[in-house]
């Protein structure tokens, strides 16, 4: 187990809050709903292993002995090259979360003691501050307010990663196991019940030699995506789905289960969207697994050790999917553009001042519209620097009450949108 002291853990977080990169796409790993319970791991580091995951709750202390991970991984992650073992953080997810930093990304751990919102400058770890939202087998039920801040998410162009298990894998007694907790999510959200086109089915089955129903097609970026090319999974006890396409034409199939065809029935990993959002769903904890982590739980070596390694680039082109921005038209008729990252701002979120950098090749010049959750326009900036092809706006938020906002950059027919928040 690693062993730091107070005063390094304290430079360590300073040294990694202060290192994140202007535009960086960031992920942050839930470890709210129980994910460490049992023989689950599913994090990304721990530095604590005192965690009693209870019916009722969580406790510290006593003969707790399940991972309590921290915000930020420890060693920092802005040290880490392609030359990292995975076992420079602890955690059941630690080779998924490595790989990302590699691809270029950055991780956070949502702490058992934080909290799911969208859109409240009182949460540090708001879920407008990041671009995915990994969670991997909770085992407790969302609240009606965490079902609304999730939705409005992924409404608003985030991006939810769905990770489930097999029926009966209730890893803290409470009755409630992640196939019927996921299920809840999407048929009971309070927002738009049924609206991801695909339910989840409670099953409990694996594939024990790997299975080659997978999409061949070179244009699925899921199977064969810029992290490689997959010809196989292996399901080791989990479940599946079944797809709805009349609730959403969005909602695409990548893998089945063996002998099933490729059909809208037992669906192993679904892609689908929402209004500006994307979600990727997979019925079985096991792919993620990289065999290492917390020694009183049971894990295996999915993630590179099972189907030939393809799970690997499986799950990284999904987390890629995930990243790259969609042209969409959510209900507030926001519109934004996929093609490279021509809007950029700094700092986000603002108290201040907040610089933004839009890329513009046009003699024309841009104009720059900030747009509320109402999709009200509450100023618009014509006033900026230009050098080059490059326009620069500067934006005063003092005057803006706290919360989430759009930054929309237009020149002729070009149009970028991007979120940025506003704390007092």
């Amino acid at each position: 187990m690693k062993k730091i002291t107070i005063v390094a853990s304290a430079l360590l977080i300073c040294n990694t809050i202060f290192s994140q990169t202007a535009g960086q796409k960031k992920i942050l790993f839930d470890c709210t709903h129980s994910e460490t319970s049992g023989n689950g791991d599913w994090c990304i580091d721990a530095d604590l292993h005192n965690l009693d995951w209870k019916s009722t709750g969580p406790t510290t202390g006593g003969s707790g002995n399940e991972s309590n991970p921290q915000q930020y991984p420890t060693p920092s992650q802005t040290t880490i090259t392609t030359a990292t073992a995975e076992t420079y953080w602890e955690g059941a997810l630690s080779y998924w979360a490595i790989d990302c930093v590699n691809y270029g990304y950055w991780v956070e751990t949502l702490p058992y003691t934080g909290s799911i919102t969208y859109g409240s400058t009182a949460n540090a770890q708001d879920l407008s501050n990041y671009d995915i939202f990994v969670v991997d087998e909770p085992n407790t039920l969302f609240t009606a307010a965490e079902k609304t801040a999730m939705m409005h998410f992924i409404s608003n162009g985030g991006s939810l990663f769905m990770i489930s298990d097999h029926i009966n894998s209730d890893r803290n007694g409470d009755g409630y196991d992640s196939p019927m907790i996921w299920k809840d999510f999407v048929t009971n959200n309070g927002v738009a019940n049924n609206s991801f086109g695909f339910t989840v089915d409670y099953q409990n089955f694996s594939d024990n030699s790997s299975n080659s129903n997978v999409a061949t097609s070179t244009q699925d970026s899921v199977t064969h995506g810029k992290y490689g090319n997959v010809a196989e999974v292996k399901w080791s006890n989990g479940t599946c789905f079944t797809m709805i396409p009349s609730q959403n034409s969005k909602v695409k199939g990548h893998v089945w289960k063996s002998g099933k065809g490729q059909t809208d029935t037992a669906v192993c990993c679904i892609t689908t969207q929402y209004n500006c959002g994307k979600i990727a769903v997979i019925g079985d904890s096991s792919p993620p697994d990289d065999g290492t982590g917390n020694p009183s739980a049971s894990l295996y070596t999915g993630y590179t050790g099972d189907a030939a390694g393809n799970h690997r680039p499986w799950l990284m082109n999904m987390m890629i999917w995930l990243a790259e921005p969609m042209n969409c038209s959510a209900t507030t008729g926001i519109k934004s553009v996929t093609a490279g990252n021509e809007l950029n701002m700094y700092p986000n979120p603002a108290s201040d001042k907040v610089q933004v950098n839009f890329t513009n090749n046009s003699d024309n010049s841009a104009v720059l519209s900030l747009i509320n959750m109402n999709g009200q326009i509450v100023n618009t900036i014509q006033t900026h620097q230009k050098s080059n092809d490059q326009d620069t706006f500067v934006i005063d938020t003092t005057p803006l009450a706290a919360g989430v906002y759009y930054c929309k950059a237009q020149v002729d027919d070009k149009i970028s949108v991007k979120k940025l928040v506003v704390i007092k």
